[in-house]
């Protein structure tokens, strides 16, 4: 039988068979600063001085990093260039590995976001909270209305292709070939 005693609050004893071990061992605290959520997408790391790539899923994201599945994790400390892939929707970010379980999978740390993957990410975050992003608030509010003067159905169809392609629904080419049928 194992119990955990606690004595001060950063430090724990293991008791084994009703006796202590004599071991102590620091209770772990929490260090993330971003809430993380269940996300699964496709994840590649690249480390740019060898060229390495890893692939693999990730199981879960937050603002901060991502944990990814993989057999074949780099190790900790490794500075990569992430990509992470999920319908039609990507990031790109600069990372480092901070754990690394081998034959499991690795936790990465995002590193300098460029706005735009910032953007993305948020999105996505948003979407998994149930809500929209800041960021797509903002952008639909500086996005320019189009209106049709007659609303036709050909206008309101572009209006709503237009729509769906810009919320990632649709990818650019699929659009341009059912704008392209609307001519």
């Amino acid at each position: 039988m194992m119990t955990q005693i606690a004595g001060d609050s950063n430090i724990s004893q293991v008791v084994i068979g009703g006796m202590a071990s004599g071991k102590v061992k620091p209770v772990p605290t929490e260090r993330r600063q971003f809430a993380r959520y269940p996300f699964t997408g496709t994840f590649e790391a690249m480390e740019p001085n060898s060229g390495t790539k890893i692939h693999g899923r990730t199981a879960d994201l937050s603002e901060g990093g991502c944990y990814a599945d993989t057999m074949s994790p780099l190790p900790a400390g490794t500075v990569v260039k992430v990509r992470i892939s999920k319908e039609n929707r990507s990031f790109e970010s600069h990372g480092t590995v901070v754990y690394a379980v081998s034959g499991m999978g690795m936790g990465l740390r995002f590193e300098s976001i460029e706005p735009r993957q910032l953007a993305n990410l948020k999105r996505w975050l948003g979407e998994l909270r149930g809500e929209s992003s800041p960021v797509e608030l903002m952008e639909a509010d500086r996005r320019e209305v189009v209106t049709c003067p007659d609303q036709t159905r050909k206008c309101v169809l572009n209006q709503l292709i237009g729509e769906l392609m810009r919320k990632g629904i649709l990818d650019a080419s699929t659009a341009q070939e059912m704008l392209q049928k609307l001519v």
